[in-house]
């Protein structure tokens, strides 16, 4: 599927700057740590998808940002440094610039989901074939992922949002259904930002395939903690103790 490309938003691994709100409870070290591996895990499901890839970073102050990156996830990749004010102009700049050069179908996608399955992202480039738009919901009222067609793009679908609010998706839904496009719902996936959201990904992923990740490996390390912060989990990913 050479006309369609995966934007991948990501940021700079510094002390400070990634999971600040998980680092309050695990330590700077390990919250910075561990999202270094989902990059470096989701990078790797990645390949699994026949699909171009674009790293699209955010600014990081640096002298040399992308010379940064490379130096951290390696030269084989291409990146873009995220432009506008906000993370809905960066997203518009991105997919837009990726239509312009000529790709069909386009998807963004976070990196805070470090157990979400390839197969999906393909399922949903074929089903762009046949529908408008895709959009995937995260438990905190955000979103993951979102796609469209170059003839179904409709750059308003990043304005005027609420971001960092329960209120996102539901505003990107209702514009979506304003523009009467129609939309492949994928599954709802946990948005990893807080130590609830890690125990999560801990305890769904005890039998799953994600058990042989880098990232699993340092949630096994620091599980004691982890584990104390348990709460109730959604009625449709719920596991037997």
């Amino acid at each position: 599927m050479t006309d369609t490309c995966i934007l991948f938003f990501i940021k700079y691994p510094n002390l400070g700057n990634v999971k600040t709100r998980l680092a309050k409870v695990i330590g700077e070290d390990v919250a910075t740590s561990l999202y270094r591996h989902f990059v470096q895990d989701m990078l790797k499901g990645f390949e699994k998808v026949e699909s171009q890839l674009r790293i699209c970073y955010a600014p990081c102050g640096t002298d040399d940002p992308e010379k940064d990156f490379k130096s951290w996830l390696g030269p084989q990749y291409e990146y873009r440094e995220q432009v506008g004010d906000d993370i809905g102009a960066r997203m518009k700049h991105a997919m837009q610039a990726a239509f312009d050069e000529g790709f069909q179908r386009v998807i963004i996608i976070g990196s805070d989901i470090p157990d979400f399955p390839p197969e999906l992202i393909t399922k949903a480039f074929l089903d762009l074939d046949m529908q408008d738009a895709a959009l995937g919901p995260s438990y905190d009222g955000g979103y993951y992922l979102i796609g469209f067609r170059k003839d179904t793009f409709i750059p308003e679908v990043f304005d005027d949002i609420p971001w960092s609010t329960r209120d996102v998706y539901r505003a990107t839904l209702l514009k979506l259904q304003e523009a009467d496009l129609e939309l492949i719902r994928l599954p709802d996936w946990n948005d990893v930002d807080t130590i609830w959201d890690l125990n999560l990904l801990l305890r769904t992923n005890r039998n799953s395939s994600f058990r042989k990740s880098s990232t699993y490996a340092i949630l096994r390390e620091h599980a004691k903690l982890i584990r104390e912060f348990d709460v109730d989990l959604p009625s449709h990913c719920r596991l037997d103790d």
